[in-house]
């Protein structure tokens, strides 16, 4: 296994090996978004805005289907570290069994579930008679895919965590490349519209997939899939450890539907085209405090579960660092690039490209807060304590930003609905800074740690 995310002193903490471990999962959160951006502007080139928009009134199926894969990913691969960190490496072969199997087996059934009610839930996302049937098409292929949707998250992360970001990098890089040329073969030139998009993304998850199991199966790692010692317990600590991200995505998904239902009132389908092309877009700017945060987590799982404080607070100083200076380079790049980023999705003459770029520039100013936001979180998960996270998160992915997506555009209609994001994220932004600043003062194990630890030894 490679030893970046190793540190046995605080000496030796160096950027150079940090930005090792740092760089590729950045790129690999960047390329993560493509399964879906790259689907957006194709369709939109070539199929047209009311298609765009039944990609984003059926992506809160995808949302759920997500947040599955990503409760046992980041939770799971979390709680691994800090065994491995520990030396116990059998827990933590355990944490990444269970996390295989309890994840494709609870998305297995809530696939079957949305599959026998399919119509209802369209209508109640939003779906009209004009996008129904794409909604349906691409919904269709998102459930018939669960298992390799769910198991491409997690292989990802748990051969990062096994030591090899890289390889991790390259895992979801292959299927971003294949996605896209396919949306080029399907939708652009054979003019299979959704169908054409749905089945470029579905492949190019199936080869991210596959090169996924073949590191396990191929390459002797850390990490190892065993029948031994399984339990309901240890499934339930790693799901309940990255509750956060699955908060994350359920929000994403009944936030999506609000923003939709409300785009729908004050501007038609143009509205919820306008939607759409932020919701693409957010994603390159929350995929790079998502990317770096997750980062830094192995390496302060390994510290922690290691009992090297020292490690975790010169790895937090980077952050701290970091926070200081990239929102400010995001929200001046997000305002000054608008423009060029929602031309790739609507006409410059359009009334969706005016919308999208002057609620693109509203919305951004989220972008100034969220990074602390997803850092203070992913900090504490990586810390194996989730439930903290899961607070963090749902403040504002859901609780806050519901509210102010209901409040403020009765006042402002669809600037309401742009500035709904940056008021929820300052909002949290006092919590966030509570955990970062106050807990804990002095990183220390917790009782239930010391517990499961003592547990482990026996």
């Amino acid at each position: 296994m490679e030893k970046t995310l190793m540190f046995r002193s605080a000496s030796e903490v160096r950027l150079s090996r940090v930005l090792r471990f740092m760089i590729p999962t950045y790129l690999t959160a960047l390329f993560n978004t493509v399964y879906t951006m790259v689907d957006g502007i194709f369709v939109s080139a070539y199929v047209g805005t009311n298609a765009l928009a039944a990609i984003n009134i059926v992506y809160p199926i995808v949302n759920v289907l997500t947040g599955v894969a990503l409760a046992f990913a980041t939770g799971g691969s979390s709680i691994a570290a800090l065994h491995l960190g520990g030396g116990r490496k059998d827990q933590a072969d355990r944490a990444f069994t269970i996390s295989v199997l309890g994840s494709i087996l609870l998305g297995c059934v809530v696939s079957l579930l949305v599959w026998t009610n399919l119509s209802v839930i369209l209508t109640l996302l939003g779906a009209t008679p004009i996008t129904m049937a794409d909604c349906q098409t691409y919904a269709f292929w998102w459930l018939i895919g669960t298992p390799v949707v769910i198991g491409k998250e997690l292989f990802t992360y748990f051969i990062r965590v096994d030591g090899s970001p890289t390889y991790s990098f390259l895992t979801a890089l292959a299927g971003g490349i294949l996605n896209i040329i396919l949306d080029y073969v399907f939708v652009g030139r054979m003019q299979m519209g959704i169908l054409g998009a749905s089945l470029a993304t579905i492949l190019g998850l199936c080869l991210s997939f596959v090169i996924g199991v073949l590191y396990f199966v191929v390459r002797s790692g850390a990490l190892q899939l065993t029948r031994h010692g399984l339990s309901a317990r240890t499934g339930l600590y790693c799901m309940v450890n990255g509750a956060s991200e699955f908060i994350n995505q359920l929000a994403i998904a009944i936030t999506t539907i609000v923003f939709n239902r409300t785009a729908m009132v004050f501007a038609g389908e143009d509205g919820i085209a306008a939607v759409s092309i932020i919701m693409y877009l957010q994603f390159l700017c929350i995929g790079i405090y998502f990317g770096f945060s997750m980062g830094l987590a192995p390496p302060l799982s390994y510290a922690y579960g290691d009992r090297r404080y020292d490690v975790c607070r010169v790895l937090e100083r980077y952050a701290h660092r970091f926070l200081c200076v990239a929102p400010f380079v995001m929200y001046a790049a997000t305002y000054l690039l608008a423009p060029v980023g929602v031309s790739f999705f609507a006409q410059r003459d359009s009334v969706v490209y005016a919308m999208a770029v002057w609620g693109m520039r509203l919305y951004g100013m989220g972008f100034l807060f969220s990074g602390v936001n997803i850092f203070s979180a992913i900090r504490m998960m990586a810390y194996g304590k989730g439930y903290f996270s899961g607070l963090i998160t749902f403040l504002r992915s859901f609780a806050l930003l519901l509210l102010f997506l209901i409040v403020l555009p009765r006042f402002w209609g669809m600037n309401g609905i742009w500035l709904a994001v940056p008021a929820a994220e300052i909002l949290t932004l006092i919590v966030a800074l509570g955990f970062l600043l106050f807990f804990p003062k002095t990183l220390k194990q917790t009782k239930a740690e010391m517990n499961l630890q003592s547990a482990d030894e026996n």
